[in-house]
């Protein structure tokens, strides 16, 4: 068997484990949201929460990107269940915003130490393809904005390089929009019954985000091969 067929086989087994994990996790949630009382129920729950939930939701997703090892899907659907897909969008950006101005300065006071001590290496080493002054602005925006890529990694990695922190927090929110909406929208169908739209749009985003984790390590040598060739 080729290299290249053991990573596809690869990709596969952790794709279909993921998403087995977070069927099993959510499945109790999700098959209760098929009841009207229980979204009316959950509807009310939220509302109760007042502005102390739009808080907890916040806080979460500042450690989700923070810790970086926290899957951000189950968080910015239940974004959109509580709060509606753009409202629950908005707290999902707005921790964005905060937790990258954080790491930012972090690792800017800090630098590799620090992030060595989150992350291999090896891992640090292979995505250090972003440091060319003429091009970063846009491979990070590219590199945010394809599904699969490890956003939380390369927020921790960026601050190495020449971008200022306007435009960083720019670059790397409007990138991570696209996928934060959608899978909000999923949420906030699920919660108003809508399970055709749910389901479509679920699957959508499983089949972007297999097809950016297949495609992700051509794209990043295709970056690294023009940083070399300068």
């Amino acid at each position: 068997m080729q290299k290249g067929q053991k990573r596809l086989l690869l990709l596969i087994a952790i794709f279909a484990a993921c998403a087995i994990a977070l069927a099993i996790i959510f499945w109790p949630f999700i098959s209760d949201l098929r009841s009207p009382d229980y979204r009316e129920a959950f509807s009310q729950w939220v509302q109760n929460l007042g502005f102390k939930g739009v808080l907890i939701l916040f806080g979460i997703q500042v450690l989700q990107i923070v810790v970086a090892i926290i899957p951000g899907g189950p968080i910015e659907l239940i974004a959109g269940a509580a709060y509606g897909a753009w409202a629950g969008s908005a707290i999902m950006v707005t921790g964005c915003v905060f937790s990258s101005t954080l790491i930012f300065f972090m690792v800017r006071k800090f630098g590799l130490p620090l992030l060595r001590r989150f992350f291999g290496e090896k891992d640090i080493s292979s995505w250090m393809i972003i440091n060319d002054p003429k091009k970063t602005a846009r491979v990070v925006f590219i590199l945010f904005l394809i599904p699969g890529t490890p956003k939380d990694l390369l927020t921790w990695l960026t601050p190495l390089t020449s971008l200022s922190l306007p435009l960083f927090v720019v670059l790397s929110t409007l990138a991570r929009i696209p996928a934060i909406l959608t899978t909000a929208i999923v949420g906030d169908s699920m919660i108003q019954g809508n399970w055709i739209l749910s389901v479509s749009l679920f699957l959508a985003i499983a089949v972007i985000g297999f097809l950016g984790m297949y495609f992700r390590d051509r794209i990043k040598n295709k970056f690294a091969n023009v940083k070399d060739e300068k």
